[in-house]
């Protein structure tokens, strides 16, 4: 019987495991820069969490949860997002206790959401987000924007449109709130049934939605900005000096208020728009929380975050082409030809690979045709190649596969000799990128 991947996964090998593996090392690697250590929680959780820090009125919870009873009958979750999990663990293992905040956290790993599968959209994808929890700074806030644009910008992400907004605090939100419902309270009959569950929870959400005909009644709803009060204003105006005094280009737009029920006064997305003008849309998000620690049994404790899909930069990265081919090659191709070859080939084999060089060779018996072809395949730089002569004098010969150059070592240079050639081959890619 032959067995396919679940409906709403994918397989990841390849470029496409190289690139993965890319993404997550350049956000984790400025993560630590930024001060930010790294936080794996459970995959699974108890689904109160997520109703409780999520929000009940939020598509993930209502729609998209994979929860289920374990065998002691307890409501568990597959975790649909990373930051509830981090707020957990700062409560459960009392990391709130100290006289060093913020509390600076990333994470990186599979999450889960029943959605309907399409193109860079699964139900099992990968997730990327840091945490800044226990100070209440439009600093904070803005470190955790420079960082993501940073780490876009290192991918090779070059036109990034960052847009942003306040939603106040819980007490301008409900007056906002107020205002909604009596906006709506004259539409609500014509709008979707999304929009009508949301106006009876949070109607809030439906300044998020993407229906079309809901869209033009949503332009005319009232502005969250008429209800901030001075101090949320004020924090607002020291965010956007604080962007402008970096030169980082924001679009202020009104009807951004995220898909999570926690968030608080500043929310963020980061949108792409391609070289040819293809809007990707938004491609990461986050924002300011009060009191989503709170909400899962620890202290009152302001912080901000933000999440990226892989699989969604992965995607866009493919498609403008910001993809390294190369990154799959090997350094060097061991290539043994003869009946008394392959014992000394496997040891110098293991003597390049544990000097640093990235190496294979074929453990059965091929001709050099063959092995020339193979290591063609595998995109090697240099091939090793070692036959009964070579063995009798301990020497290999070295060929660049590229400039077809080939020269004869001992064995006991044959690492300073790859070094010399690898090295040289580094450094004239550096000067041809240069250039």
């Amino acid at each position: 019987m032959a067995f396919n991947q679940p409906k709403g996964t994918h397989d990841i090998y390849g470029i496409e495991a190289k690139t993965f593996k890319k993404i997550e090392d350049v956000f984790a690697g400025l993560a630590e820069l930024y001060g930010f250590n790294e936080m794996r929680t459970p995959i699974f959780e108890a689904t109160e969490l997520f109703t409780r820090g999520v929000g009940d009125a939020t598509d993930i919870v209502r729609k998209e949860m994979f929860t289920f009873d374990d065998k002691g009958g307890r409501s568990i979750t597959l975790r649909p997002e990373g930051t509830a999990g981090v707020m957990r663990a700062i409560v459960s293992q009392k990391l709130y206790a100290t006289d060093d905040l913020p509390l600076k956290y990333y994470y990186y790993g599979p999450v889960f959401r029943y959605e309907r599968p399409q193109k860079g959209r699964y139900r099992e994808f990968r997730q990327f987000g840091v945490e800044s929890v226990g100070v209440n700074s439009p600093f904070n806030d803005v470190e955790v924007v420079i960082f993501a644009l940073t780490a876009l910008s290192y991918l090779g992400f070059e036109h990034v449109q960052l847009k942003i907004n306040s939603i106040g605090g819980a007490t301008t939100r409900e007056k906002y709130r107020t205002a909604l419902i009596d906006y709506f309270a004259h539409d609500i009959e014509h709008m979707c049934e999304d929009c009508h569950v949301r106006y009876e929870i949070n109607p809030l959400r439906m300044l998020d939605c993407k229906v079309e005909e809901d869209q033009k009644i949503i332009a005319g709803a009232p502005k969250i900005q008429d209800f901030l009060t001075p101090d949320e204003q004020t924090y607002f105006k020291k965010i956007t000096e604080t962007l402008d005094s970096f030169g980082i280009r924001y679009e202020i737009d009104h009807n951004l208020v995220r898909g999570l029920d926690y968030y608080s006064d500043f929310v963020f997305e980061f949108h792409y728009i391609s070289e040819k003008g293809e809007n990707y849309g938004a491609i990461g998000a986050g924002g300011h929380y009060d009191k989503l620690l709170a909400d899962v049994g620890g202290p009152s404790l302001a912080g901000v975050g933000l999440a990226f899909g892989i699989e969604r930069l992965y995607l866009i990265m493919e498609d403008n082409q910001l993809l390294e081919k190369e990154a799959l090659g090997l350094d060097v191709f061991v290539m043994n030809v003869g009946e008394n070859t392959v014992d000394d080939a496997f040891s110098i084999l293991t003597l390049i690979r544990n000097s640093g060089f990235r190496a294979d060779m074929n453990m059965d018996k091929r001709s050099f045709k063959a092995l020339f072809k193979r290591a063609e395949r595998v995109q090697a730089k240099l091939a090793v190649i070692i036959g009964d002569d070579e063995v009798a004098k301990s020497v290999v010969q070295i060929k660049d596969l590229h400039k077809e150059e080939q020269v004869t070592v001992a064995y006991e240079d044959i690492v300073a000799k790859l070094d010399e050639y690898l090295s040289a081959d580094e450094h004239e890619h550096h000067h041809h990128e240069e250039e």
